[in-house]
């Protein structure tokens, strides 16, 4: 008990030290509704490497954003803040005048999140034991600290930074990445910044209120602030940031008023708080990716830089959108969308859609049923709202029906048909959003023929076109007829040819064969075709029970010898390899989850649904969802890593969707017609839902056990004169109106109505009433015995077995030449120039002199093997130990995009836009590596070294199984650094700012790299 109070008492002096109580104060300022979404963030424990680091992500809805780590310094280069695509700024550090202290991402201590802001603490780290630093604490000497508020405002891309504390002066020090541009003025409070930007300049204006700006830094006294905002003048930005700092009180305000409201429009309250918050902070997330503006609406597919691989149809996240009211922003996106479908067939297919459009109008037509998903969609969007006019007015969607549908059925000269015979939609290999990254045959996911879940979004497309005709009024071939006709042969058809046995096969071919390969695709289909229940959960069961486990479905069953438990393990595998042979995405749990509850398994599902909460508040970017998860825990017990891309409206959207659509069982029949047929989680308790019908709203009171549903609807304002409630439980229907008859015959909104429906009957406002239809209930015993799967933990697994049998290279295959072979790059560097990024490095105190210093760089290759060869002013033997004294790394750069730094500590990283495709890593031993990371061959340490003293050079080759032949053009790069011992090939010792025996010196900015020597050539062949 003593140790438990010590432990308390030590907390409390830490948090104390943090600044946790003045962070946590600030964060209850503002919207109750907002301040209640709160979330606090505490350092990550140094030894925890695989945790995925907790983040901020802010966007001002205008094409800003600032994505940033919490409490920690950046591990995604990604992080930053971007305005309309160009990153402004990588990040900052403070400089606190009166501690003389520099309080940077590494001093990050504590940080509250919240929708609308961040409130972040910085401590000064220092190197006393606990106890020493928790009897200073006690006893006043402190540190150095400092709080900062971190927001965007709505519409400006202004990026606004407060100390709310009066501690002196402080100076913000804002960090660029590489091409930053020259600092043209610091223009009294301004530090001015001007970045070529293709023809024209981007200037950024970094300006605090009574401030004083040089060419590094921007100072001012606190409590203040500072912002930081573009332009296409250096004035333009500067006025800007300076009506910002006036109206940044009004603005914030704003702000958080709008995200209080759009939470206050529509919402589901449950007894359970965990979903509440998931539930809120998804809404917002969703919120933040849409850019809009007067003349486009666009959701964008995630943070700039940190995208995921292309493939959805963005369209697919509508229902979200028309579930929680937003019917505004769902007809900007089918707007936008609809301008940018093409119609030119010499350009595309006939009336082809986009599966996502860009900010600025950029379409991606990437996938073969983008065009059905966005007609299936403007059909949703028509049925819930009763919006005509997009069928029938300006936007003109019945044109734009009838062209897509020709699209889909005529037959093309130049683009063929994408109906076959038997009226199922075809695709290409990579026209399906499971484009797989990898090379390999075995592990690429190849789905040329009719893949399985786009004929669900053809089967959907097809009804919404129907209800298009019946709305314009035609026969005959675009008639009503004809697409429900077609719709009706596809549902008949679909079973017969997809169903294999007790599951539905994934993919049939070119051929008319199945591919019998198991994945998670049918799924998809089975949410969006109308199949009788006990067929759709036989065939959900039969999927589940292969790939389904409690945190979402596996892309390849874990019994398969290629499946890959992790999304990252760079010692075995690239990502791109894991991404569909087993990893989770998840945002297929949403279909699942629709699924299972039409099946009769909802309390099941709520388990899934559950999972996606904890995600969501725990997990990555706070307030989002991460695209993918590990279908294994690393160790047993434990729980699977999140990864993937950080941010994307996918998840956030199903999530919403599910918790609307089938857990609250709320879906329009019609613009006037709400059907409610509730399978709430028995966590949910009672339950409130808010929801738009018409041109005005309706608060629903839901309370269900296994005997009955008792439901009380309070409707408000301008309800159709028609609103009507479709309640459905224990197999009967009830109708009832949201409308009142008055004695001058016109209608109003009823004050409320109450539904009881149990197995003995029904009741309306307590009194006894028929049912109005009956319904076939489904029968929950389909899914008895059924477990979610248990990861079958192992401590090495094939592939991973099989990728190092593959990567170990004898040393007879690396330490060899061929005087012969054809020499396609050299270099020579002169001698003398080993001192650094900056031209100040110096050598660890006692290394020998030029022992980094590169002379000569050259490649050659024959028909099997790339040489590589590299001289040095002196190289000595290895030291007493046995451990060498020099480090190379060998960055091979063959084609665009690539990995930005090269790895091994050398904090090397190349300019935006460019990168590397492999490494080669030479120290004691050798290892080749991917831009992933992944290992491609290594000789292990002390097998087989490369330097040679006696001729000062290193020279080792590879074979053409490990390495590929080098591209005319490609880039070599060799950075040579000291060589830190780390038990394997080693990596580059530390740079430090002064010089000791174990670390170089000279450093002048922590982020410079570790290299002290590079040589650059490009391949001449």
């Amino acid at each position: 008990m003593k140790r438990a109070r010590l432990t308390l008492f030590s907390f409390a002096v830490w948090a104390s030290a943090c600044g946790g109580g003045e962070v946590r104060q600030m964060a209850a300022e503002g919207p109750a509704a907002l301040a209640d979404l709160a979330v606090e963030v505490e350092t990550p424990a140094e030894d925890d490497t695989l945790t995925t680091q907790r983040a901020i992500f802010f966007s001002d809805r205008a094409g800003a954003f600032f994505y940033d780590a919490a409490v920690a310094a950046p591990d995604d280069p990604a992080m930053g803040f971007t305005v309309s695509g160009d990153r402004i700024l990588d990040g900052w550090e403070w400089w606190v005048s009166e501690d003389s202290a520099r309080l940077g991402a590494s001093e990050r201590a504590l940080a509250e999140v919240r929708p609308d802001f961040a409130v972040r603490s910085y401590v000064e780290r220092d190197s006393l034991g606990f106890f020493a630093r928790l009897l200073n604490r006690i006893q006043g000497g402190g540190k150095a600290k400092i709080s900062e508020r971190i927001t965007l405002l709505d519409e400006h891309g202004a990026l606004l930074v407060e100390v709310p504390d009066s501690m002196g002066i402080v100076a913000f020090r804002p960090i660029f990445g590489e091409g930053r541009g020259d600092v043209i003025d610091n223009r009294g409070a301004s530090l001015l910044v001007g970045r070529p930007t293709g023809s024209d300049t981007l200037w950024t204006a970094i300006r605090a209120g009574g401030g004083t700006a040089s060419s590094s830094e921007v100072a001012f006294s606190t409590p203040g602030a500072v912002v930081v905002v573009t332009g296409r003048t250096a004035i333009e930005a500067d006025s800007l940031a300076a009506l910002v700092l006036r109206e940044a009180d009004r603005f914030k305000a704003e702000r958080g008023e709008r995200m209080a409201e759009l939470l206050a429009s529509s919402y589901i309250h449950t007894e359970n708080e965990e979903v509440n918050r998931a539930l809120a902070w998804a809404r917002l997330s969703l919120d933040a990716l849409v850019v809009s503006d007067s003349s486009e609406t666009v959701l964008v597919p995630g943070i700039p830089g940190a995208e995921p691989i292309p493939g959805r149809s963005i369209l697919s996240n509508l229902n979200a959108l028309l579930a929680t009211g937003d019917w505004e922003t769902a007809l900007g996106l089918l707007v936008t969308y609809g301008r940018a479908q093409r119609f030119d067939e010499r350009l595309d297919i006939l009336g082809r859609a986009p599966n996502v459009v860009r900010p600025g109008g950029a379409g991606e037509f990437t996938t073969a049923d983008a065009t059905t998903i966005y007609l299936a969609a403007a059909g949703d969007y028509v049925r819930a709202t009763g919006d005509r006019g997009l069928v029938s007015g300006g936007t003109n969607f019945w044109f734009k029906t009838v062209f897509a549908m020709r699209g889909l059925y005529q037959e093309s000269s130049r683009h063929g048909r994408q109906i076959g015979d038997g009226g199922f939609l075809s695709a290409t290999n990579g026209e399906t959003w499971m484009q797989s990254l990898s090379a390999k045959a075995e592990l690429a996911t190849s789905r040329g023929g009719y893949p399985v879940e786009v004929q669900g979004s053809l089967y959907r497309a097809l009804r919404a076109a129907a209800s298009f005709a019946e709305i314009m009024g035609v026969a005959r071939r675009e008639g009503s007829s004809w697409y429900a006709d077609s719709a009706d042969a596809l549902l008949h058809k679909f079973p017969e040819r997809f169903a294999l046995e007790d599951r539905l096969v994934d993919l049939i071919d070119r051929q008319g064969q199945p591919d019998l390969f198991q994945r998670p695709n049918p799924v998809l289909a089975l949410r969006d075709i109308s199949l009788p229940a006990d067929e759709k959960a036989r065939l959900a069961r039969a999927l589940a029970d292969q790939l389904a486990y409690r945190h979402g479905l596996s892309t390849r069953v874990q019994s398969d010898s290629l499946f890959h438990p992790f999304l990252t393990e760079p010692s075995s595998y690239t990502s791109g390899d894991a991404l569909f042979n087993g990893t989770v995405w998840t945002w297929l749990n949403g279909p699942l989850i629709s699924v299972m509850v039409e099946t009769g398994a909802s309390e099941l599902a709520s388990e899934l649904f559950e999972e996606e909460a904890a995600l969501v508040e725990h997990s990555g970017v706070v307030g989002a969802i991460p695209d993918n998860v590990d279908a294994h825990p690393r160790e047993s017990g434990d729980e699977p890593i999140a990864g993937g891309t950080p941010v994307q409206p996918w998840s956030l959207a199903e999530f919403i969707r599910n918790a609307y659509e089938d857990f609250a069982g709320i879906t329009y029949a019609a613009p006037d017609t709400v059907i409610i047929e509730p399978h709430l989680p028995k966590s949910w308790g009672e339950t409130e839902v808010r929801l738009r019908i018409g041109d005005g709203a309706v608060t629903i009171t839901i309370e269900q056990s296994d005997r009955a549903l008792k439901l009380v609807a309070a409707p408000e304002g301008e309800i159709p004169g028609t609103a009507a409630l479709l309640v459905r439980a224990f197999g009967m229907e009830k109708i009832v109106s949201l409308v009142a008859i008055r004695t001058d015959s016109s209608a109003a909104p009823v004050e409320q109505v109450s539904v009881s429906i149990s197995s003995d009957g029904v009741e309306v406002n307590g009194e006894a009433s028929g049912p109005d239809g009956r319904f076939v209930v489904a029968d929950a015993a389909l899914w008895e015995g059924f477990s979610w799967l248990t990861p079958i933990v192992h401590e090495r697994y094939p592939v991973m077995r099989t990728a190092s049998a593959r990567r170990l290279l004898a040393v007879r295959e690396i330490l060899r030449d061929n005087l012969a072979a054809r020499s396609i790059l050299t270099e020579t560097d002169p001698g003398g120039d080993d001192w650094g990024a900056t031209s100040t490095y110096t050598y660890p105190a006692g290394f020998p002199e030029s022992v980094l210093d590169a002379t000569y760089l050259e490649v050659a290759e024959d028909d099997s093997t790339t040489y590589f060869r590299a001289e040095f002013v002196t190289l000595p033997e290895a030291d007493t130990s046995g451990a060498l004294l020099t480090f190379a790394a060998f960055a091979l750069d063959t084609e665009d995009g690539g990995a930005n730094r090269v790895g091994r500590n050398a904090l090397y990283d190349y300019p935006r836009g460019q990168g590397y495709e492999y490494v080669i890593f030479v120290g004691n031993g050798i290892l080749v590596e991917d831009a992933h990371g992944r290992i491609l061959g290594e000789v292990p340490p002390g097998r087989g070294i490369a330097f040679d003293p006696s001729t000062s050079s290193l020279s080792f080759a590879l074979p053409r199984f490990v390495l590929p032949d080098l591209p005319r053009n490609s880039i070599v790069t060799l950075l040579v650094g000291a060589r830190e011992a780390t038990g394997d090939v080693g990596e580059f010792r530390r740079v430090n700012r002064n010089a000791s025996g174990r670390f170089g010196g000279g450093k002048l900015d922590a982020r410079a790299p570790n290299v002290y020597d590079v040589v650059t050539a490009r391949v001449s062949r």
